[in-house]
């Protein structure tokens, strides 16, 4: 039984990563397309700050695609979770939101909440660093 679930992990494991690097392409090309597409629509040359913060959301979305990548290739490799990537990762997805939150219009307690999670996870990751 111990040797099916082992093939199971490495196949799961490898198909994650395979539709991970499919969706990390698509997301790159996505950006790419983006910031042409608002170069070529540009009629001045002043941007946007709407437009700017929509193609950077997008650009750190790959960005933690690709850390998730990482995560996966480390448990494909050594059969374990790196908690330092993780931590590392899960910051990366809090900046996303960081940059793409309208603050205008978020509510108190998300940015309350925000404010929470990236001392924690700076906490984690400082602690982890630690050790």
């Amino acid at each position: 039984m111990e040797k099916l679930a082992g093939l199971f992990e490495r196949v799961a494991v490898n198909a994650l990563m395979l539709l991970l690097m499919l969706t990390i392409l698509f997301g790159t090309a996505l950006v790419a397309w983006s910031l042409v597409d608002e170069l070529l629509h540009l009629k001045t040359l002043v941007g946007e700050p709407k437009v700017l913060f929509d193609i950077f959301g997008l650009f750190v979305a790959v960005l933690v695609g690709i850390e998730l990548l990482k995560i996966l290739r480390h448990l494909a490799a050594a059969h374990e979770v790196d908690t330092n990537l993780v931590v590392q990762t899960a910051l990366m997805a809090l900046c996303n939101k960081v940059i793409t939150l309208n603050l205008a219009e978020a509510p108190w307690t998300t940015l309350g909440a925000v404010a929470g999670l990236i001392v924690s996870l700076a906490a984690a990751k400082y602690a982890l660093q630690a050790r």
